[in-house]
């Protein structure tokens, strides 16, 4: 054959790979699944005051939600965000029926107050007040302390806290299970607007407020309440009766009994993207994992956290692993793979149990899982991990793990 001829043949041989390289590549990947909100299971299509919209799609590893409410278009990252914003969202409900009772506009005038007045602007006669916050001496001197101690770490306005209105807006998220530092604006809102009515209005305002029937339709989840304490006190107790300073403190405390420096604590403690509940909560479900070595991988890895999202799944990351401690996990240490923390059993197998709603083998995912894999080799001979997740996998993603000696249990208990 001349030259000429076979060196065209090369090149339509070399033509042709790369025309069909594309369709080899993309046969590797998928793109993330959709879904119909309607065959989601555990969650309602819609509330008295929202509409999750179709069709809700995902990035490999969660699900992300569209909620449409009369306050405008929301987004929530995952299943476990959701449950937190359709709770959030009945309180909500509620607190508004409490703002417009004809008993607590009453109890207003009865306070010489004017029901227009409240629409979030801080009220400004802190005289009696003041004097009605502290039940004592004691306490008055241990939230100073804790204030002091925590200055510039703690969210909400130090003028707020004073007036008692903080005091106030704890009790009443805690009456429906919201988080009293709420990253959600409209629920933040309206637990403001009553509570600085209730510091101004004292008791004649507050008994109305507290008075009035709520109903607990719709709240499918409490974002403060959990099997987790710190020092014998529940986690819901310490939203209502602890001031964000105080669980500062507490949090700070078994930070340091875990081996934790104070650079790392105060990092952890500024980073805005967790609520003082959030933290507490992690810290609490930590501290619970007294026998599990190496506990700061963990800590490592939330403090980079600089997204709302992410942070709240760090924190429901961590009360997955209590529970499944437990159930009879029996981790013994933390490592990191891909970057992420995993756990070692005392049987020496690798774990991670994650909330993850729906695992999907994108470019993105693929190279985490390859590089996580790639770790767990170096730590085991087989390499061999479980990964249990809260909700489902597909079939390419469950193909392409187990290639790499991965195991998945699908729908995992949280």
């Amino acid at each position: 054959m001349p030259f000429a001829a076979r060196a065209a043949m090369r090149a339509a041989v070399v033509l042709a790979a790369l025309a069909t390289a594309p369709a080899v590549s993309a046969q590797q990947y998928e793109r993330p699944p959709s879904f119909e909100i309607g065959k989601i299971r555990s969650f309602w299509p819609s509330g008295d005051n929202y509409t999750i919209n179709n069709p809700v799609r995902s990035d490999g590893l969660l699900r992300t939600y569209t909620l449409t409410t009369p306050h405008g278009e929301f987004v929530a990252h995952g299943d476990q965000m959701l449950r937190m914003r359709v709770n959030e969202l009945a309180a909500l409900y509620e607190l508004e029926k409490i703002a417009n009772s004809e008993s607590y506009g009453k109890a207003l005038l009865d306070a010489g107050l004017s029901p227009l007045r409240y629409t979030g602007r801080l009220i400004t006669d802190p005289g009696k007040t003041v004097g009605d916050t502290f039940s004592g001496i004691g306490t008055m001197f241990g939230r100073i302390t804790a204030d002091i101690a925590n200055a510039g770490k703690t969210p909400g306005d130090p003028i707020s806290g004073l007036l008692g209105v903080t005091d106030h807006k704890r009790k009443l998220a805690a009456k429906f299970g919201v988080d009293p530092y709420t990253d959600f604006p409209p629920l933040d809102a309206r637990l403001s607007r009553l509570a600085e009515a209730a510091a101004a209005g004292g008791l004649t305002v507050s008994a109305a407020m507290f008075a009035v029937p709520v109903g607990t339709v719709g709240m499918i989840f409490s974002n403060i309440s959990t099997a987790s304490s710190i020092e014998g006190v529940r986690i819901d107790e310490l939203a209502r009766d602890q001031t964000a300073a105080q669980i500062f403190d507490l949090n700070r405390e078994k930070l340091l009994a875990m081996g934790a420096e104070y650079e790392l604590i105060d990092a952890l403690l500024a980073n805005r993207s967790y609520t003082p509940i959030d933290m507490a909560v992690l810290v609490a479900a930590l501290d619970s994992l007294g026998g599990v070595e190496d506990r700061l991988v963990f800590l490592q890895r939330a403090v980079k956290i600089d997204t709302r999202s992410l942070a709240y799944f760090m924190r429901r990351h961590a009360e997955m692993l209590k529970n499944h401690q437990t159930r009879g996990a029996g981790f013994a240490r933390f490592v990191l793979l891909g970057g992420y923390p995993f756990n070692v059993t005392r049987g020496g197998r690798i774990v991670g149990a994650m909330p993850i709603d729906a695992l999907a083998w994108t470019p993105t995912i693929s190279a985490v899982l390859r590089d996580s894999a790639a770790d767990a080799r170096r730590l085991a001979k087989n390499g061999q991990v479980e990964l249990r997740i809260t909700g489902t996998a597909t079939a390419l993603a469950k193909k392409e793990l187990q290639a790499l000696g991965w195991r998945v249990a699908e729908n995992s208990r949280f």
